[in-house]
């Protein structure tokens, strides 16, 4: 009689299979997913690194004119004592504020010259100082020619700059006519904007009148007045920095893609920072705060917060 023999089935069912792929397929997917959401994450940092970076380079930039407003060469000059005798009606970036003027959302200017309209809701700020090396000055008669006669021949100011002397008691703002040498003309007359008068002292009853500024103390060099604001453009919000350059606006795009810019002021023997609005006066303000907010990417959107980056800047000559 012949023997029956069984033997096991060898192998996988279709059924097990099935499972077996279907298990497979979802640890393929997570091992996907997560490094999908690795690459998201590494790129989301990446462009927070990049974010964090170009806002302190706007930021250094900033604090340089910011700890250099005011500065006139002389100590710090009050504006009751800074004569402006170019031709008005006086541009923004002639009118004195003890270097320091801050624009509320909605009160910005136009910056005139610059043709760069501010976006709606943010804030800008105007800042004045000498600039570069001063020259000193061995003598000045402003009747005489040439009026003025300085220590050295100074390659920083050139014919149409407007430039800023003073000695010990006063400051004047006026605009070079013509360089020779060491020898530097202020002649009145129409320009850009041109000088208006000779009128360089104060007179006990406020009226200016002639004066010459002292030689043992006095001292002249180029007046840098700059605005820095949101401005529009074709490719959207930029921060800019507009500033005078031999009588002309110049603007520079210091950086694209920014959403709003909000400043605020600290003046001296308070607590608080207050919008420009609120500052009772610009001489006792010792310190600004800007927060500074970069737009958003639809394809790789980060929260407001991580976008928003604050610099507090204290002025050296407040």
């Amino acid at each position: 009689m012949k023997r029956q023999t069984y033997r096991a089935n060898i192998g996988f069912t279709l059924t097990e299979l099935m499972i077996a792929l279907l298990l497979g397929s979802f640890l393929v997917a997570g091992v996907v997913g997560v490094y999908v959401s690795n690459i998201q994450t590494a790129q989301v940092q990446q462009r927070l690194m990049q974010s964090q970076q170009s806002s302190q380079v706007s930021f250094q930039l900033l604090s340089r004119d910011a700890m250099h407003a005011g500065f006139s060469g002389c100590g710090n000059m009050i504006t009751q004592r800074v004569v402006n005798v170019l031709n008005p009606p006086l541009a923004w970036w002639a009118v004195w504020t003890a270097g320091i003027q801050g624009h509320e959302q909605g009160a910005v200017p136009q910056f005139a010259g610059a043709g760069i309209p501010p976006v709606a809701g943010t804030d800008g700020v105007q800042l004045m100082y000498g600039r570069g090396t001063s020259a000193s000055i061995v003598s000045h008669n402003v009747t005489a020619v040439p009026p003025l006669v300085i220590n050295q021949n100074v390659a920083g100011i050139v014919a149409n700059d407007i430039v800023l002397a003073c000695d010990s008691k006063m400051a004047v703002i006026f605009q070079v006519t013509a360089i020779a040498g060491n020898n530097i003309s202020h002649a009145v007359g129409a320009g850009g904007p041109g000088n208006a008068s000779l009128n360089f002292g104060f007179g006990a009853n406020g009226v200016n009148f002639q004066q010459s500024l002292a030689a043992d103390a006095g001292t002249v060099m180029p007046l840098e007045t700059v605005g820095w604001f949101v401005g529009t453009n074709a490719d959207g919000n930029s921060l800019y920095r507009v500033a005078l350059v031999a009588g002309q606006m110049r603007a520079e795009e210091i950086l694209p893609g920014v959403e709003n810019l909000q400043v605020q002021y600290l003046s001296r023997d308070t607590a608080n920072y207050v919008d420009a609005n609120a500052v009772p006066d610009w001489e006792q303000v010792v310190a600004l705060r800007a927060t500074l907010t970069l737009a958003n990417d639809a394809k790789m959107p980060v929260a407001a917060g991580l976008r928003t980056f604050t610099q507090v800047i204290n002025l050296r000559n407040h």
